[in-house]
């Protein structure tokens, strides 16, 4: 009688990383073996990784007008719809920042208290920020609260400040606390100088958020891993009176820059490193922009429907999902687009006798 021969573990290891994040979840049940294997900081890290490189690129809808009997968010792909069962995150949310690493930012106003919360859809993980002594004035209009993360450490980060104000605040997951400090910005040379993009999802590459100034098209730029501003010229103007009308964008690895010319007519500029520009082609948009992922544009037709359209390779590819609210802004109750890839990240907090997945996940780093 033939038996049986178990999977060797590293045969194990790769049919399970090939696996979604709601099969990884149940599997973690089976045996002590299992569990902690799919717990291994390393086995996050390579999950994501092979999510990154492999699956193929989906996008959360947040509906921020969504009726209560409605879905909030929907996962969706150029194939059609993924998921609706997400948990409901409650009322009254205002800002949804990320994905970065599969994990948001959610800031919620109620009454006149700003809540924020960092959360995972994937694994339905969700944490609150604890409060902090700087009031986060919801009205003021050049307030800006951003997430992000420190690529050396993997710590999670938030940071609100105000043009207004030479002191900002940053919280820190792994410290599980917000600090106050006085940032290097002259607040007073221009009162009124980034532009909040409204995309949202665009604005924080390889450890930096970047803003979009006003009018001379400069670029700021928060750097989480040393805590700091840095200030970076943009693209050259036509003439010395030229003011943009620009939005900030991503392609690849690299910042862009949208920027509208004249009717349909947009020039697509490339941040070749700090303050080095290079014009990289003039396109016609007749669809309205609503996010930006990789190379790619992500666009509303007049049927409410997504498309996405490379620059790189000039396709096209048409989205299945149909939403009224996608064009409207989140801010006035429509639809935002979020690029997303699902991950085991974790975002809990966790007992001092525990170490914090950020300091694991640093270890591994400096390992490989």
């Amino acid at each position: 009688m033939a038996t049986r021969r178990a999977f060797s573990e590293e045969s194990l290891r790769e049919i399970l990383l090939s696996l979604p994040v709601k099969s990884l979840l149940r599997f973690k049940c089976v045996c002590k073996n299992w569990g902690s294997l799919i717990n291994n900081p390393s086995f996050t890290i390579d999950h994501l990784n092979l999510s990154k490189k492999k699956k193929p690129p989906q996008h959360l809808i947040y509906d921020y007008g969504a009726a209560d009997d409605a879905p909030t968010v929907t996962l969706v792909s150029d194939k059609g719809i993924d998921e609706q069962n997400f948990q409901r995150l409650g009322d009254n949310i205002t800002n949804l920042l990320g994905s970065i690493d599969g994990v948001f930012f959610i800031e919620r106003q109620i009454d006149n208290a700003i809540l924020c919360t960092l959360w995972n859809p994937a694994n339905r993980e969700v944490r609150h920020l604890p409060a902090t002594t700087i009031s986060f004035e919801y009205f003021k209009c050049d307030r800006h609260l951003v997430f992000g993360l420190d690529p050396m450490t993997k710590d999670y980060k938030v940071v609100y400040y105000t043009h207004r104000d030479e002191y900002a605040a940053i919280y820190s997951c792994s410290r599980d606390s917000w600090k106050i400090f006085k940032h290097n910005l002259d607040v007073h040379q221009n009162p009124s100088m980034c532009e909040r993009n409204f995309y949202n999802t665009v604005d924080y590459l390889n450890g930096s958020y970047y803003w979009l100034m006003n009018n001379n098209c400069r670029i700021l730029s928060f750097d989480f891993g040393n805590e700091v501003f840095v200030e970076m010229e943009g693209p050259p103007r036509a003439h010395e009176d030229y003011n943009w009308s620009a939005n900030l964008m991503l392609l690849g690895d690299s910042v862009g820059i949208l920027n509208f010319v004249d009717g349909f007519v947009h020039d697509v500029w490339v941040m070749i490193q700090p303050g080095v520009w290079n014009k990289l082609l003039t396109i016609h948009l007749t669809a309205h922009t609503k996010s930006f992922y990789d190379n790619s544009f992500i666009l509303v037709t007049k049927s409410s429907r997504l498309i996405s359209y490379n620059v790189r390779t000039n396709k096209t590819r048409l989205f299945e999902y149909r939403h009224t609210g996608l064009k409207s802004n989140p801010e006035h109750g429509g639809c935002g687009v979020y690029y997303y890839k699902e991950s085991l990240v974790t975002i809990k907090r966790q007992g001092n006798s525990e170490l914090h997945l950020s300091h694991c996940l640093t270890k591994m780093v400096n390992i490989y």
